[in-house]
């Protein structure tokens, strides 16, 4: 099911700084861009370790993955798809399905799960700073990332 409640340009803006960033930062394994999209209060749960982390915390273990993927020589790369995007002028909650793909030693496999975020504005660009995921047992398919709404088909979500 669709949610639409929120308007274009929100949604360009959370994009923008959120979504693309992510990405971006994520495929380059730069920890100071990443840790750059969340909140100094981020909540961080879920993941492979089914913890709660603060930002210092989420922090020093991305940063040293980072490190790791890096001296090793492997890759990943990361895309977003959504089930729901509920956005005002200040606040976001997004819902939805990550497809990460990784490379070791020329072998390449591909990983999906859910996400759900809340973000805010502040000082003119979002962060996030509620960020939750899981694998939900590896049940979500790539069928389940196709289904999904794609990043920048923002209209789907909004009135």
């Amino acid at each position: 099911m669709v949610r639409r409640v929120a308007d274009n340009e929100v949604l360009r803006e959370l994009n923008t700084d959120v979504w693309h960033a992510f990405r971006r930062a994520y495929g380059a394994g730069d920890g100071a861009a990443f840790m750059a999209l969340y909140t100094p209060d981020l909540i961080r749960a879920g993941g492979p370790d089914q913890s709660v982390y603060g930002f210092a915390e989420y922090a020093a273990q991305t940063t040293d993955w980072f490190a790791h993927l890096s001296a090793s020589g492997d890759s990943i790369d990361i895309d977003f798809r959504f089930l729901e995007r509920i956005a005002s002028a200040g606040q976001a909650s997004e819902r939805g399905i990550y497809q990460i793909t990784a490379t070791h030693d020329g072998d390449q496999r591909v990983f999906y799960g859910k996400f759900h975020t809340f973000s805010r504005k502040t000082a003119g660009r979002w962060q996030i700073a509620v960020d939750y995921d899981s694998n939900e047992g590896g049940t979500i398919t790539a069928d389940n990332f196709a289904a999904a709404t794609p990043i920048d088909d923002v209209a789907v979500f909004t009135g």
